[in-house]
């Protein structure tokens, strides 16, 4: 927590919650079920989404949409989450998982999301403009044409280590990951091939960052603010899923963080430092 002072007022920030930011809202962003509905009726576009009371419920989902997502309704760093269950034992294991990883104290748990396919923006929001942008890479490795996807990883992880981040995990989202590319962790790609070996571009999970503000259309700002709007908030992070932030297309919002990271806006892996923090404490210097 801090304390900051000006102009004979003074203001409270924890974490990155702030005045922007109220308590209806927050609870909305912090429960996935309530931000799907709520984007949903302001015309924002969001993945079908429905409750999943037990394992019954997900295995109907499952064979009516077939390309899912079963998720907590509230978790953490993407735990719990399985993207593309392939087969009705993998959707129970999935709802298990999901179970096992829930933060939500009210009786919604668990949730089936249809799966929409394109790349990951993290899209930082204030008042009537998008702040900041960056695309969200899931791990990946580059080849050498000697070593192991299974060795690359573990190289890749003593890197992380010596930057004091957490690792790549190899689980059934590596497996599920390789196998759709034809490949496995013994599997040698040549000299300077990249290769996705995870579906999520969380960062504790080996994801990375590019800052990619310069290339967002028009339609992504607005779509963003919109969604920001339609919880309340006048600040926000929001999760976008599309094919190409450079033109307009199908697209789907399927979160709105009322306490977004910035270190994805501040130690970017690839492109430059955009200074996120500032222009928010002007915003509540001058309009609070």
């Amino acid at each position: 927590m801090a304390r900051f002072e000006a102009n004979g007022k003074h203001w409270f920030i924890i974490n990155t919650v702030n005045p922007l930011i109220n308590s209806p809202s927050a609870t909305i962003a912090k429960r996935k079920y309530l931000t799907n509905m709520v984007l949903e009726e302001a015309g924002v576009p969001v993945p079908k989404q429905n409750k999943l009371s037990s394992i019954e419920d997900a295995l109907e989902f499952y064979n009516k949409f077939q390309v899912i997502v079963i998720k907590p309704a509230q978790g953490l760093g993407g735990k719990g989450v399985t993207i593309l269950p392939e087969d009705e034992n993998a959707v129970r294991k999935a709802y298990r998982a999901a179970l096992e990883n829930n933060k939500s104290k009210t009786s919604t748990k668990i949730l089936g999301e249809e799966f929409i396919p394109g790349n990951h923006y993290r899209l930082l929001v204030l008042g009537n403009h998008v702040i900041g942008a960056v695309r969200r890479v899931p791990a990946d490795v580059s080849g050498d044409g000697v070593h192991t996807i299974s060795e690359l990883i573990k190289l890749e992880n003593k890197k992380r280590k010596e930057r004091l981040l957490k690792p790549i995990p190899v689980d059934d989202q590596t497996h599920k990951k390789l196998n759709r590319q034809n490949l496995t962790l013994d599997s040698v790609l040549p000299k300077d091939q990249r290769v996705e070996i995870r579906f999520h571009a969380n960062l504790t999970t080996g994801g990375s960052t590019e800052e990619c503000a310069e290339e967002m259309h028009k339609f992504y700002e607005e779509t963003a603010v919109n969604a920001v709007k339609a919880t309340g908030m006048k600040f926000g992070g929001v999760d976008l899923i599309t094919p190409d932030i450079s033109k307009p297309a199908r697209c789907a919002i399927n979160e709105v963080n009322y306490n977004p990271g910035l270190r994805p806006h501040y130690k970017v892996d690839r492109g430059k430092i955009v200074k996120v923090a500032v222009p928010v404490m002007k915003y509540i210097r001058d309009n609070f």
